[in-house]
């Protein structure tokens, strides 16, 4: 399941900037007039362009068929719980894939194929909103090239799991505020994912 670097490619990154930070930035750069908050990072000003990612699971080899687990009836709890290949998409792109775990005490962690060196992991928490679905509340830190702090992201998912438990979708909203906590853009996108499953 864990893609090779030939699998999903990106372009040079700044250092420092977080995974939700490199969102935020691809984001901007897909919606004209919207690059201009971040022009002191430099990324956009040096030609950055859109990655061409693609889903870990599209990438990895076919599994071998096995037999399918029984259909879930009507009594069978669908969960949030566990760990997930989620792809972050922007403008009909793919802009960011990640790892995601959600956790039971209402807790998440994220680690998205960004160099850890530019923060790739960050946590979240989370509620149930109804059936099957959920919200999400995962703050990350940004930074400018000499590695100051310019503020945070905030991104807020909302997600529907699956009948059978085994994908959700939903959306997303990026939220850029300032060290002040000022709110400066917002950018939106869809979230597609597939459960991971032990083999």
């Amino acid at each position: 399941m864990i893609a090779t670097p030939s699998a999903v490619t990106s372009t040079p990154r700044e250092p420092r900037l977080s995974g939700p930070t490199m969102r935020v930035l691809l984001a901007a750069f897909l919606s004209v007039g919207l690059a201009a908050p971040f022009a002191s990072a430099n990324c956009l000003s040096k030609g950055l362009t859109q990655p061409q990612f693609s889903s870990l699971a599209q990438t990895s080899p076919a599994p071998p068929e096995r037999a399918q687990p029984p259909a879930l009836d009507s009594k069978t709890p669908v969960s949030i719980i566990g760990l997930w290949n989620l792809s972050f998409i922007s403008g009909g792109e793919v802009v960011d894939v990640a790892f995601d775990a959600w956790h039971g005490d209402g807790t998440e962690i994220l680690n998205d194929y960004t160099d850890p060196i530019e923060g790739n992991v960050c946590l979240g928490v989370w509620e149930q909103t109804g059936p099957r679905t959920y919200k999400l509340k995962h703050p990350s830190w940004y930074f400018d090239n000499n590695g100051t702090l310019l503020g945070t992201v905030v991104i807020h998912e909302t997600v529907t799991v699956s009948t059978d438990g085994d994908s959700f979708s939903g959306s997303y909203t990026d939220d850029v505020y300032d060290v002040s906590g000022n709110l400066l853009e917002a950018y939106s996108g869809q979230l597609k994912a597939t459960r991971i499953k032990p083999d």
